[in-house]
């Protein structure tokens, strides 16, 4: 990604790869993250290790930040919890996880709220009308 923005001229991007961003106060982390479903590939379980360590790096690098966390996938959700990386996201004691994926009809099963002392909020383009969320308000 990074070759194909520098080739455009496209500047000003950063990308969390098993390191972390700060802004402000705030120390940005995150990873695609993953989840399982009920019926599983035998390739699942191995993305969603990869993807645990890679938060995992990511949160490491955070130091004593206060730390927002960004995931594709949702970690959590109706009828649904990732325990691997919702374990991760409490011995880091993440502030806020934001997170995409749920599209249309699928945007009524994101949860949004607080478990475990961390917020987490659904910011997929259409759940947000299109509209940029504000974070750490």
């Amino acid at each position: 990604m990074r070759a194909f923005f520098d080739q455009r001229g496209l500047g000003g991007f950063e990308f969390l790869h098993n390191t972390c961003a700060f802004y402000g106060e705030y120390a940005l982390c995150g990873t695609r993250g993953w989840f399982l479903e009920e019926e599983q590939k035998p390739q699942d379980a191995k993305v969603l290790n990869r993807e645990v360590l890679r938060l995992e790096t990511s949160l490491k690098a955070a130091g004593e930040r206060p730390i927002l966390c960004f995931l594709h996938y949702p970690p959590l959700y109706q009828g649904y919890a990732c325990p691997e990386l919702l374990r991760l996201l409490r011995e880091y004691r993440v502030r806020c996880c934001y997170y995409g994926h749920l599209h249309g009809p699928t945007i009524r099963r994101a949860f949004n709220g607080t478990s475990a002392g961390t917020e987490f909020f659904l910011i997929s383009a259409d759940s947000l009308a299109f509209v940029p969320k504000k974070i750490c308000e």
